[in-house]
C-alpha cells in the first residue's frame, strides 16, 4: 500500500507538472527575495567590516589642540583596554597637477594601525618617498616614478611640518579610511581635499605628534557598523576622556608655556643690551654733523648774492627770447595757414574736375535709361498686343473643357446612384435568401433522411446528405422521390429547392455586375479627376501670363520714375559747378594777400635774432663762476647728507629692531597669555566620512529590506496558497475513492501536504540560495562603484534568513493544504466521488442596468456572468495583480522620490552657491575685512547667519538640528525658499514665531500653533511656537529672526556663517574663490554647493540599481502570478472549454473567450494596484527614510503609465503561453473527465 501511495505521489507530480513547477518558483522568488535584500545589509557591513580589520583601522582617533608627546601615547597604551596606540602626524598641503593645484593629505606610515593596501610598487622605505593614493586625483596625473613637489598653503613655512618638498612616488595605493571617490575637506587651497600620500615619519619636523591612533582589544570582535560595537567604543572613548583628557593636557599646557616663557626672558635680557650699546654710538656720529653743517651754511650766504645779479640778467634775455618765439610761433602759423588754403585749393579744384566728368557720365546714363524704357515700353506693347488676340481662344477651349467636366461628373454621380441602388436590392436579395435558404436545407436533409428511412433506395449515404449545400444540389434527381411524400409537401420542397437555387443564380450574378459597375465607376472618376487637373492648368497658365504683363507695366513705370530723377540730379550737380568756380577764384585773391604778409614777418624776425648772441655770453661766464662755486658747496653738502643718511639710517634701523623685538615680545606674551588649556579630541570612526555614508547606505537598504520583501513574499505566498487550495478541490473524486477503500484521512492528506511540502522545500532552497548569493552581489557592485576602494565582497548564507523565509512559505502553503484538505475529507465518499454541484445562478449587478445590458453582445454577456461567476478566482486575481502592480509602482516611486531629494534641495529649497563658515572668536577687524571681499568681485549676493546645532524637543521625543537665524530677512528668499510642500505657500520669518522643517515635524509630532522646547548645551529649555512647517529634505532646522532670537536668549545672535550668491560659477572661479576665502584668517571651511549635491547625487545613484533589482524582481513575480492564476482558471473550467469547442468554437474564438476575461481582471487589478501602490509608497518612503533625511513623497504620472504598461505586457505574454494549453486541450477526454 505505501509502495502504491509513493507512486501514486511521483505520478502525481509528473501529471501535474506545471502546478508543481508554479509553487516551486513562485515560492523560490518570494524566498530569494525576502532572504536575498534582507542579507545585503549584512552582507555589506560584514565586507566593509571584514576589510577594517585586515587593514588595522583605528578604533579612536585622539586629537589634541596642542599636539601630542610620546608620554602621551605610552599613556594611552597603558589603558586597560588599549591593543595598540601609535602616535602618528599628519599635514595638509599644497602641489601642482596635470591640471590645477591639487589639495594632499600626507600621513606618517604606522607600524601597525590603518595599514594601507599597495596595488602598484612598493611601500615607502626612507625619506622622500611617498605612495600616492590611487583616487580619480591620481589617475592622468601621476605615475610609479613621478617626482611631487609640495609647498605650504598657508602663512607657515612647509618646513615647519616637514622637513622635504619634494617626494618620488614609489608606490601606488589606497586606505580604508577612504573607501570612496571623495577625501572631504581642509583648510587650504580651494578647501577641498583631492588626495592623501602616505610616507616614513622622518620625513616630518614637527617636535610633537598630530594624532594617536588606537586599536582596542575588542574592537575586532564585533561588527563595525553593530550597536554593540558603537557602544564598546563609547564606553572606551569615555575612560579615555574621563581618565586621560584633563590630566595630559594640563601636562602639555605646562611643558608649552614653561618652555615659551623661557625663551621669552632671554629674549627681553638680549633686547636691554643691544639697546645700551647703539645709544652709545648714535651720539658720537651726532657731533661730527653738527660741524660741518655750519661751514656749508657759510658758503650757502655767498651763492645767493651772486644768484641773485645773474637772476636779473637771465630775465631780460628770457623775455627778449619769448618775444621773438611769440613771433616765430606766430609766423610759423600764418604759414601753415596758407599751406593747408593752397591744398584746400587744389582739393577743390580736383573735385570740380572730377563733379564735371561724373556730370558727363550721369547725362550718358540717363540717355541710356531713355533708350532702354523706349526698347520694354516697344516689347510690352507687343506681349498685351498678343496676349489679347490669343485670349478669347483659350477662355473659349476652357469654359468647353469646364461644361464636359461638369456633364461627365453629373453622369458619374447618376452611375453611382444607380449602382448603390442595385447593391442595396442586392443587399435585400441575399438577406432573404440567408433566412430561407437554411430552412428549405433543413426540410430537404430531413425529407431525403425520412425516405432512407423508409427503406427508399437512394444513391445518397446519411454523411452525404448531412454535407447538402442547397443552392448546388441535383433536386431534379431526387424530385421522383420527394414528390412521392403524401400531403404535396414532396412537390413544395422540390420548387422551393428550385426557386431557391434561382434566386443563387441571380444574386451572384448581380453581385458580379455590381462589381463591374464598381470598375468602370472607378476608371470614369480617374479620367474625370485627368480631365480637371487639366483645366487648373490651363487656367493656371492664363494667370500667370496677365500677371507676366502687370509686373512688366510695373518696372516700365519705376524706369520712367528713375529716368525723372535721374534728370533732376543732373540739373543739380550742373549748379554746383558753377558754384565752385567761383569760390576757387576768391581764394586765390586771398593766397596771394596772405603771402606779402609773410614776407614782412621774416624781416622783423631776422632782426631780433641777431641781437641774442651777445646777451647769452654775458650770462654763460656769470653762470660759470657760481657754478664753480656751487660745485664746491654740493661736494661739501653731499658729504654732509651721505653721512645724515647713514646716521639716520642706522638710527631707525636701531630703533625698528628694537621696536620689532619689543613687539615681538610682547605678541609672544601676549600668545603665552592667550594660550587656552589644550583638549582631547577623542574620536571614533564615526568621524571617518566614508565611514559614515557606507554606513549609511547598509542602513538604507536595510530598510528597504525591512518592508519590500515582505509584500513581495506575502503576494507570493498567497498565490502559493490558492494553487494548493484548488489542487485539493479538483481531487475531489479521487480523494472519496481513497476514502472508500478504507484509507484514513491522514494517510490520504499527507500525499497532498507531501505535494506541497516538495514544491515548497524545492523552492525555498532555491531561492535561500540564489537569492542571499545573487541579489547582495548585485547590489553591492552597485555601490562599490561609488566606494571603489573597498576590495572585499562577502556573501555569506544568512540562515537566519533562509529559515525564517522558507517557514513562511512552508506555513502558508502546508497550513492551506491542510484546512482544504480537512475541509474535503469531512465529507462521505458518495458526496466526494460525485462532482459538486454547480452554485445558483444569480443575476449580477450590470444586469440591472437594463440599458446598457441590452446592448451587450452575448459573448460580452457570457464575460461578464463567469467574472462574478468565480467569485474566489476574480478576487485572487484582481488582488494578485493588484499586489504585483503596486510592487512595480513602488519601485518606479521609489526611484521618483529618491532621485528628485537632489535637485529639490540643492536647485529649488537651497539656491545659494558657497557656505562659509567663520570663527566665533576672530575681531572685528577680520570679519570687517572678509565682508569687504565678498562684496566685490566674483560674489553677486551674500548673507549672514548664525548656524548652530541644538537640541529640539516636543513631548517625549528629542531631535537633533540647526538653529538658523538670518541678519537681513529680506535676503533669505534669494538663498533658501521657505514653503510648504503641500500647498506651495511662500512663508516669511516673524517676530512671534519659529519654521521647523517636514521631517523633524513629523518625528516631534506637532504641528502649526504648537510648542516646542530648544534646548543648548547649558540644559536650559526654551519655548517657541511654530509658525510654519517648510518644505525640507535634509537634515533638520529650526529659522527664527534675529529679533525672537533676542527675545527667546536675551542676547543678539552671533553670526558663524556666510552664504555666498556667486555670478558666474566654474571650475576655475571655484577654485579660485575657495583659495582667497580660506586666506582669511577669519574663514574655517568653504562648501561649495555644487560638491554637496554632487555627493548626494553619487549617493542616490547608488540606490538605483537596488530599484530596478526591485522592479525586476516585482515583474518576475507579476508573470509568475499571472501565469499561475491563469492556469488554475483553464484547469478549473476544462469542461466548459471543451464543451465550447464542441458546439463549433475555433482555437482563436476560444482563446479570446478566455482573453476578455483575462483582460478585464487585469484593467480592474491594475485599477486596484495603483490605489494599493499610492498607499504602500507612502508608507514604504516613511519607513525607510533615516532621521535626518526625507524622500520626495510624489510618483510621477509616468511611472503610473509604466507600472501599468508592464503588466498589461505581462498579461499579453501570459495569453500568449495560455493559446497553446487551449488549443491542446482534447475535447473527448475533457467531456469525459467527470466519468
Amino acid at each position: 500500500m505505501k509502495n502504491a501511495k509513493r507512486k501514486d505521489f511521483m505520478v502525481e507530480i509528473g501529471r501535474s507538472m506545471n502546478r508543481f513547477l508554479s509553487i516551486l518558483f513562485i515560492v523560490a522568488l518570494g524566498v530569494a527575495f525576502f532572504a536575498g535584500i534582507r542579507s545585503t545589509r549584512p552582507d555589506m557591513e560584514l565586507s566593509a567590516d571584514a576589510y577594517y580589520d585586515e587593514t588595522n583601522l583605528m578604533d579612536i582617533r585622539i586629537v589634541g589642540t596642542l599636539g601630542l608627546t610620546e608620554d602621551d601615547v605610552e599613556a594611552v597604551r597603558q589603558l586597560p583596554e588599549t591593543e595598540y596606540a601609535e602616535g602618528a602626524y599628519t599635514t595638509d598641503v599644497l602641489c601642482e597637477g596635470a591640471d590645477r593645484e591639487k589639495t594632499v593629505r600626507i600621513f606618517s606610515m604606522s607600524r601597525s594601525i590603518n595599514q594601507f593596501t599597495l596595488l602598484e610598487g612598493r611601500m615607502p622605505e626612507r625619506a622622500g618617498e611617498c605612495m600616492m593614493d590611487r583616487g580619480k586625483a591620481y589617475q592622468g596625473q601621476f605615475a610609479l616614478g613621478d617626482t611631487v613637489k609640495v609647498y605650504s598653503g598657508t602663512d607657515d613655512a612647509l618646513s615647519d611640518t616637514l622637513k622635504y618638498d619634494t617626494f618620488t612616488i614609489v608606490g601606488i595605493g589606497m586606505s580604508s579610511r577612504y573607501l570612496s571617490l571623495e577625501r572631504g575637506t581642509t583648510t587650504i587651497g580651494n578647501g577641498s581635499l583631492d588626495t592623501f600620500m602616505a610616507v616614513t615619519p622622518d620625513n616630518f619636523s614637527m617636535e610633537v605628534f598630530t594624532d594617536i591612533y588606537v586599536q582596542t582589544k575588542e574592537g575586532k570582535a564585533f561588527l563595525s557598523y553593530s550597536d554593540e560595537y558603537q557602544d564598546y567604543m563609547d564606553r572606551v572613548k569615555e575612560e579615555i576622556e574621563n581618565t586621560l583628557s584633563e590630566p595630559r593636557s594640563a601636562v602639555r599646557y605646562r611643558e608649552v608655556t614653561d618652555e615659551a616663557n623661557r625663551k621669552l626672558n632671554d629674549a627681553r635680557r638680549e633686547l636691554t643690551e643691544k639697546t645700551a650699546e647703539t645709544d652709545r654710538k648714535l651720539d658720537d656720529a651726532a657731533r661730527q654733523i653738527a660741524d660741518a653743517q655750519k661751514k656749508i651754511d657759510e658758503g650757502k650766504t655767498d651763492i645767493l648774492k651772486g644768484r641773485a645779479d645773474l637772476e636779473k640778467g637771465k630775465n631780460d634775455l628770457e623775455n627778449a627770447k619769448n618775444d621773438l618765439e611769440d613771433g616765430k610761433r606766430t609766423l610759423a602759423e600764418k604759414e601753415q595757414e596758407l599751406e593747408d588754403a593752397k591744398v584746400t585749393l587744389a582739393e577743390k579744384e580736383q573735385e570740380l574736375e572730377d563733379g564735371k566728368v561724373t556730370l558727363a557720365e550721369k547725362e550718358q546714363e540717363l540717355d541710356d535709361a531713355r533708350k532702354e524704357v523706349a526698347d520694354k515700353e516697344q516689347e510690352l506693347e507687343d506681349a498685351r498686343r498678343k496676349f489679347d488676340e490669343e485670349l478669347p481662344g483659350a477662355r473659349m477651349d476652357l469654359d468647353d473643357g469646364w461644361l464636359d467636366y461638369e456633364i461627365g461628373l453629373e453622369e458619374y454621380e447618376e452611375g453611382k446612384e444607380e449602382l448603390e441602388e442595385q447593391q442595396e436590392i442586392l443587399k435585400e436579395g441575399w438577406k432573404e435568401y440567408r433566412k430561407n435558404a437554411p430552412e428549405v436545407e433543413r426540410n430537404l436533409k430531413k425529407a431525403l433522411n425520412g425516405l432512407l428511412s423508409m427503406g427508399i433506395p437512394l444513391d445518397i449515404t446519411p454523411s452525404e446528405i448531412g454535407r447538402i449545400q442547397v443552392e448546388d444540389f441535383e433536386i431534379d434527381a431526387y424530385a421522383p422521390y420527394l414528390e412521392m411524400i403524401p400531403g404535396g409537401e414532396g412537390a413544395l420542397l422540390v420548387d422551393g429547392v428550385h426557386t431557391i437555387q434561382a434566386s443563387y443564380q441571380e444574386l451572384t450574378y448581380g453581385d458580379a455586375a455590381v462589381k463591374e459597375g464598381k470598375k468602370e465607376l472607378a476608371k470614369a472618376k480617374r479620367e474625370l479627376a485627368k480631365g480637371k487637373k487639366k483645366l487648373d492648368q490651363g487656367e493656371m497658365k492664363l494667370k500667370n501670363a496677365r500677371r507676366k504683363l502687370d509686373e512688366g507695366e510695373e518696372q516700365l513705370a519705376d524706369a520712367r520714375q528713375k529716368i525723372i530723377d535721374g534728370e533732376q540730379k543732373v540739373a543739380d550737380a550742373k549748379q554746383d559747378i558753377v558754384d565752385g568756380e567761383g569760390k576757387i577764384a576768391d581764394a586765390h585773391r586771398d593766397i596771394a594777400d596772405g603771402e606779402v604778409k609773410i614776407a614782412d614777418a621774416h624781416r622783423d624776425i631776422a632782426d631780433g635774432e641777431a641781437k641774442i648772441p651777445k646777451a647769452e655770453k654775458d650770462i654763460a661766464k656769470g653762470e660759470a663762476d657760481i657754478e664753480e662755486a656751487q660745485r664746491k658747496l654740493d661736494d661739501g653738502e653731499a658729504d654732509l647728507a651721505e653721512a645724515k643718511v647713514k646716521y639716520e639710517d642706522s638710527r631707525q634701523e636701531a630703533e625698528e629692531k628694537i621696536a620689532d623685538a619689543g613687539k615681538k615680545i610682547d605678541d609672544a606674551q601676549k600668545d603665552i597669555d592667550d594660550i587656552k588649556e589644550p583638549e582631547w579630541h577623542v574620536l571614533d570612526r564615526n568621524a571617518i566620512q566614508t565611514y559614515v555614508e557606507f554606513g549609511s547606505d547598509a542602513e538604507r537598504i536595510g530598510a528597504i529590506g525591512k518592508v519590500f520583501p515582505f509584500i513581495f513574499f506575502l503576494v507570493a505566498a498567497l498565490v502559493s496558497l490558492t494553487t494548493m487550495t484548488r489542487m485539493v478541490e479538483e481531487q475531489r473524486l479521487q480523494i472519496g475513492t481513497l476514502k472508500a477503500l478504507g484509507y484514513g484521512k491522514w494517510s490520504i492528506a499527507s500525499k497532498y501536504i507531501g505535494y506541497a511540502l516538495a514544491a515548497t522545500l524545492a523552492g525555498s532552497i532555491l531561492g535561500a540560495a540564489a537569492g542571499e548569493k545573487l541579489l547582495p552581489y548585485v547590489i553591492m557592485t552597485a555601490y562599490f562603484i561609488l566606494y571603489e576602494n573597498l576590495p572585499v565582497m562577502l556573501t555569506p548564507f544568512n540562515l537566519y534568513y533562509a529559515f525564517l523565509a522558507s517557514g513562511l512559505a512552508l506555513a502558508c502553503t502546508v497550513l492551506a493544504t491542510v484546512f482544504s484538505s480537512y475541509k474535503e475529507l469531512l465529507s462521505s465518499p458518495a458526496a466526494l466521488m460525485r462532482p459538486v454541484p454547480p452554485k445558483q445562478g444569480k443575476r449580477v449587478l450590470l444586469e440591472y442596468v437594463t440599458p446598457l445590458w441590452k446592448r451587450l453582445k452575448f459573448i460580452q454577456k457570457a464575460t461578464v456572468r463567469n467574472l462574478f461567476r468565480y467569485k474566489k478566482r476574480c478576487l485572487m486575481t484582481i488582488f494578485g495583480t493588484g499586489g504585483c502592480m503596486a510592487l512595480l509602482l513602488v519601485g518606479f516611486g521609489l526611484n521618483d522620490s529618491i532621485s528628485t531629494l537632489g535637485e529639490k534641495q540643492y536647485n529649488d529649497i537651497w539656491t545659494y552657491d558657497v557656505l562659509v563658515q567663520t570663527d566665533d572668536e576672530a575681531d572685528e577687524a577680520e570679519q570687517k575685512a572678509l565682508r569687504s571681499f565678498v562684496s566685490q568681485g566674483d560674489v553677486d549676493a551674500w548673507l549672514r547667519v548664525e548656524e548652530t546645532i541644538l537640541d529640539v524637543s516636543a513631548g517625549d521625543v528629542t531631535k537633533e538640528a540647526y538653529l538658523f537665524v538670518p541678519e537681513d530677512l529680506e535676503e533669505v528668499d534669494r538663498f533658501v525658499h521657505l514653503r510648504s510642500r503641500e500647498s506651495r505657500e511662500a512663508y516669511v520669518l516673524d517676530d512671534d514665531h519659529v519654521l521647523i522643517t517636514e521631517k523633524m515635524a513629523g518625528l516631534l509630532n506637532v504641528k502649526e500653533g504648537d510648542t516646542i522646547y530648544l534646548k543648548e548645551d547649558e540644559g536650559v529649555l526654551y519655548p517657541v511656537v511654530v509658525g510654519g512647517i517648510a518644505e525640507n529634505y535634509l537634515h533638520h532646522y529650526v529659522y527664527m529672526t534675529p529679533a525672537l532670537y533676542e527675545k527667546v536668549y536675551g542676547k543678539a545672535p552671533e553670526y558663524n556663517t556666510m552664504f555666498l550668491d556667486i555670478k558666474d560659477l566654474n571650475e576655475e572661479t571655484q577654485n579660485r574663490l575657495g583659495t582667497e576665502l580660506l586666506s582669511f584668517d577669519s574663514v574655517m571651511t568653504v562648501t561649495f554647493i555644487g560638491t554637496m549635491r554632487g555627493q548626494i547625487s553619487d549617493m542616490l545613484d547608488s540606490l538605483n540599481v537596488v530599484i530596478w533589482v526591485l522592479i525586476i524582481s516585482a515583474g518576475l513575480l507579476a508573470f509568475v502570478v499571472l501565469y499561475n492564476l491563469n492556469n488554475i482558471n483553464i484547469n478549473e473550467r476544462q469542461r466548459e472549454l471543451a464543451t465550447m469547442k464542441v458546439l463549433g468554437f475555433y482555437n482563436p474564438e476560444l482563446a479570446a473567450y478566455v482573453y476578455r476575461e483575462n483582460i478585464m481582471l487585469t484593467i480592474l487589478g491594475s485599477m486596484v494596484g495603483i490605489v494599493m501602490g499610492y498607499f504602500l509608497h507612502r508608507y514604504v518612503m516613511t519607513t525607510v527614510e533615516v532621521d535626518m533625511l526625507m524622500f520626495g513623497r510624489q510618483i510621477r504620472p509616468i511611472s503610473y503609465a509604466y507600472s501599468v504598461l508592464m503588466t498589461y505586457a505581462f498579461s499579453a505574454f501570459v495569453n500568449l503561453v495560455m493559446y497553446y494549453k487551449l488549443k491542446g486541450i482534447d475535447m473527448v477526454e475533457s467531456l469525459k473527465s467527470v466519468e
